[in-house]
């Protein structure tokens, strides 16, 4: 197959190289999480190749098919992320492969659209937010105010707010002041946080292994299977649920599950698609274990409402790129 994909480069005809983009693209988002093989940066070289003579349809669907792809190379998102705005989008937003390098490049030239696309990114550091408030007009500059993965000071931060709408600033002032003490509090030590007895782990009609199959295969759903833990006073195994799509430690999901607040345990099943009415069992679970009137289980709602999908999304990955970052710290 190798053989002919080089073949298929070297024809100079328009309609072979589309066809080679089409064929290749699709063999390289297969391959999304295996990034640095041989085989992965063939394919990513022939793409690089072809880019530039493909017509804008083509790069258009070349960019929705791997902005999601960690296999695709920096240059090829880098290319794709320099592009007309139609087609840099779906990269600009939500690509792994781009590099803080090239983001830089990005936000120090190109126009107003392709910087509000970089802020709406999961995450953004502090040097990329500084220069999108600096170039960056309103709508841009709102963004990254609104982003709670974006990296900035805090008075920055309300210097920002104090542009935006009352209702929506003072919504955005209370997400990022509870979303910095939850992340300060991830690396304290136990008794230093209020939280209440540790889960035990109960019987149940179906194990956490039977649960996670008949999710994978389409059986039943994450919400079904969190729903009937907590009616079944199994946090502990909803806990698991949990901490395995949405890919943070169970230790830390357990302490989440069992504070005081609802901050953290309500980013985690926001970010994984667990829906009101089954975050309002687990909270009424919740209550019953940590021994708090069931009408904080309605406060803890309404925290789970003040947060949008994007907005739990992008605390996620914070968090585990902070803890991340911890633990290569402590390694070294």
């Amino acid at each position: 197959m190798t053989d002919s994909l080089l073949k298929l480069a070297k024809d100079s005809s328009k309609e072979k190289k589309h066809e080679l983009a089409e064929h290749v693209t699709g063999l390289l988002a297969a391959r999304a999480e295996d990034p640095g093989s041989q085989e992965t940066d063939l394919l990513n070289s022939m793409l690089e190749g072809v880019y530039d003579d493909l017509a804008h349809d083509a790069r258009k669907k070349m960019s929705e098919r791997l902005a999601d792809v960690r296999a695709t190379s920096s240059k090829l998102a880098a290319s794709m992320a320099s592009d007309e705005l139609p087609i840099a989008q779906a990269v600009l937003e939500r690509s792994h492969s781009l590099t803080e390098a090239d983001l830089r490049k990005i936000v120090e030239t190109q126009s107003q659209g392709h910087l509000l696309g970089v802020a709406n990114r999961d995450h953004i550091s502090k040097d990329i937010s500084d220069i999108l408030v600096k170039r960056g007009n309103r709508d841009v500059r709102h963004a990254v105010a609104s982003n709670l993965g974006a990296e900035i000071t805090m008075p920055v931060f309300e210097s920002l707010v104090k542009d935006m709408p009352k209702k929506l600033g003072d919504r955005i002032r209370h997400l990022r002041k509870s979303n910095e003490e939850l992340l300060e509090d991830l690396f304290r030590d136990d008794g230093e946080i209020a939280v209440g007895a540790e889960l035990e782990k109960k019987p149940s009609k179906i194990s956490p292994k039977a649960w996670l199959v008949g999710i994978r295969l389409g059986k039943t759903t994450l919400n079904k299977a969190v729903t009937q833990l907590a009616r079944e006073h199994n946090l502990y195994d909803a806990v698991g649920l949990l901490a395995f799509f949405s890919r943070l430690e169970m230790k830390y999901v357990h302490n989440l599950m069992v504070r005081f607040d609802s901050t953290g345990i309500a980013t985690v099943c926001r970010a994984t698609g667990i829906g009101a009415m089954e975050f309002q069992a687990i909270c009424k679970e919740r209550c019953k274990h940590l021994k708090f009137p069931e009408s904080t289980g309605s406060k803890w709602l309404t925290n789970y409402h003040m947060l949008s999908d994007a907005d739990a999304r992008r605390l996620l990955s914070l968090m585990k790129m902070r803890l991340k970052a911890v633990k290569h710290d402590e390694a070294a």
